[in-house]
């Protein structure tokens, strides 16, 4: 009877007595080098430990101070932002006010750890390379803190990776977290100017590191730095841009951390090299509009063979030649030119083959197997630039939605029942919002451009008869409950995307967080739009789209398809801040179907 009283007791104590009783302390140490290269990493001789890459990048103008405040604050933050007190930003020091903040350091690291003064609890402003003094500071502070900053310089000096290297196995119980302020020299390559190497330590963890703000292996945001110490101390909000860590296993995390750096830089020239093959065709035509006022054959094979290389990025995303760059460009160009001169050989309709197959794989991609998307070089998101972690980039957006057009044009030419075009038309519109939808495409400009193309679409299929006035209120209010059924779907899913969490954010800090993302995303997008490539490239679309316009205003369904195109590539344009890019590829596509008619016509 007494075994059962006891037994009973400890039951009722566990169920009332808050958690944190029996937790044992946790302490963290967010450890600040000045650079830590991959190869570096080898040299710490870690048993167990999660690695991924992180993006430095923050808000223009860049510094020291900036990268500092973006960690602390868990939102990208500029120099401007030093000094200014923002009740509605929350800054680590005064979150962890029950646990403390200490900091070890001759540097500016404390402004990772410090409250919106800048002050933090306890402070070693000064730092000898020895083992015993780094230890005796560190317990002395960890005793009145559980939350340390240490500033640490590894190549100002001998034996710093071997000080390093004990220091971390003497605290590898610890939570702990290295991360480097710059580019190491070796890893600073022309292409990469951010993107570094992280290193977590905690609870014997192993593998690659990713979160919920990338969904990508090996990848975390900057903003989850500061959500996972909030999260490690049970201060993780909604409303919070960053997500904790997770740790995928490996058994060569390092290994693989190095292919993942790997196919990721190769991707990122194979982007360069066809973007810009792309811009500079358009450019070309144009230029010889204006000379020759007539598009000759071997000018439209060019222009069929880029517009087919984005089929092929797309059908080589399937596996992994990127592995080898040199390989991946010569089968890319390969299969580009054979397709292409397979179908204008057999005078087949390639804008109704290259759209139906294009448009087809990015929806396949996105829903059903996103790393195909990723391989591909139009799919591409820049993790070094650093904007863009997971869903459809606004290029490729742009190009999803303008397939779909000439899809829908190119499949219903043939068709008289006007209900079977009904059908074909709702199908593959709603299909574009599915697909670019927070759970899948994940791009909320993008989504709203899909929600405008499918009211312009509804009101071709079934009011084009009537006053589109009358309509516009309803067409509305269609999109409004559209765009809201997105976001309830995000909730009811757990996704919390970055879309669900500005809504969080909005609710809590008000107008002056819309106004401060429309603000940035607003300049970000006129300086992409007045500079070089991108400028030139739209001058000389509106050359081309000018010198054409006799056979966009004679043909009916040309005329019809550049009117959806032109009011959707704008929408598309002016609500995201690469939206430039969207509006290039979208008129691309036009451009395609407009010579390609005009040499039928000739």
């Amino acid at each position: 009877m007494m075994k059962k009283i006891i037994k009973f007791i400890i039951l009722i104590s566990i169920i009332l007595i808050p958690n944190i009783v029996f937790a044992e302390d946790v302490n963290s140490i967010l450890l600040i080098v000045d650079e830590l290269s991959i190869e570096t990493i080898e040299e710490l001789y870690l048993e167990q430990y999660s690695i991924g890459f992180v993006n430095l990048k923050t808000r223009p103008p860049y510094s020291e101070e900036g990268l500092f405040l973006s960690i602390n604050t868990g939102r990208k933050l500029s120099i401007k932002n030093f000094g200014k007190k923002d009740k509605k930003i929350d800054y680590l020091s005064d979150i962890l006010k029950k646990e403390n903040v200490s900091y070890i350091g001759e540097g500016k690291g404390n402004l990772i750890i410090g409250n919106r003064e800048g002050i933090v609890d306890y402070s070693e402003d000064s730092i000898i390379y020895s083992l015993n003094w780094l230890v005796e500071k560190t317990d002395n502070l960890l005793n009145k803190s559980d939350v340390l900053v240490l500033e640490y310089d590894l190549k100002q000096g001998h034996n710093r990776i071997e000080i390093l290297n004990q220091y971390l196995n003497h605290y590898k119980n610890e939570q702990i977290i290295v991360l480097p302020k710059a580019v190491a020299t070796e890893d600073k390559y022309l292409l990469n100017k951010y993107l570094v190497p992280i290193i977590h330590i905690n609870k014997g963890n192993h593998g690659l590191l990713t979160s919920s703000s990338t969904k990508r292996e090996g990848f975390i945001a900057l903003e989850d730095i500061s959500a996972q110490i909030k999260e490690t101390y049970g201060y993780k909000k909604k409303i919070d841009i960053g997500k904790p860590f997770k740790s995928i296993e490996s058994d060569n995390p390092k290994k693989e951390i190095e292919d993942i750096y790997k196919k990721n830089m190769n991707l990122l020239i194979a982007a360069y090299l066809f973007h810009g093959l792309i811009y500079f065709v358009q450019v070309l035509l144009g230029v010889w509009i204006l000379k020759a006022k007539k598009i000759e054959k071997w000018l439209y094979t060019i222009y069929s063979f880029v517009s087919t290389n984005i089929f092929t990025s797309l059908l080589l995303g399937l596996f992994e030649f990127h592995k080898n760059i040199f390989i991946y460009l010569i089968i890319n160009l390969l299969i580009s030119y054979l397709i292409t001169r397979l179908i204008i050989k057999r005078k087949l309709d390639l804008v109704k083959l290259i759209s139906i197959f294009t448009y087809a794989l990015v929806v396949f991609g996105t829903c059903l197997y996103p790393k195909m998307i990723y391989n591909s070089y139009i799919g591409f998101n820049n993790l070094v630039y650093g904007a863009r972690y997971y869903g459809l980039n606004n290029g490729i957006m742009g190009v999803l939605l303008v397939t779909s057009i000439l899809s829908f044009f190119s499949i219903t030419k043939s068709i008289e029942s006007d209900n079977l075009k009904r059908f074909i038309g709702l199908f593959i519109f709603i299909i574009n919002m599915i697909t670019l939808s927070t759970y899948f495409g994940a791009n909320t400009g993008g989504f709203i451009t899909s929600v405008v193309l499918f009211g312009l679409m509804i009101y071709r299929l079934f009011f084009s008869n009537k006053e589109i006035r009358r309509y516009l209120f309803l067409f509305f209010l269609i999109g409004i409950f559209i765009f809201s059924l997105n976001i309830i779907f995000d909730d009811f899913t757990g996704e919390n995307t970055h879309a669900f969490g500005f809504f969080y954010r909005l609710k809590e800090n008000g107008i002056s967080e819309l106004i401060s993302l429309a603000s940035f995303k607003a300049k970000e997008l006129f300086k992409l739009t007045i500079l070089p490539p991108f400028s030139i490239v739209l001058i000389f679309q509106a050359i081309i789209l000018n010198k054409l316009r006799r056979i966009i205003r004679d043909t009916k369904e040309i005329k019809e398809e550049a009117m959806i195109i032109f009011i959707t590539s704008l929408v598309g344009f002016a609500l995201n801040d690469t939206g430039v890019i969207t509006l290039i590829y979208m008129i691309h596509y036009l451009v395609l179907d407009i010579i390609s008619n005009r040499l039928k016509i000739e």
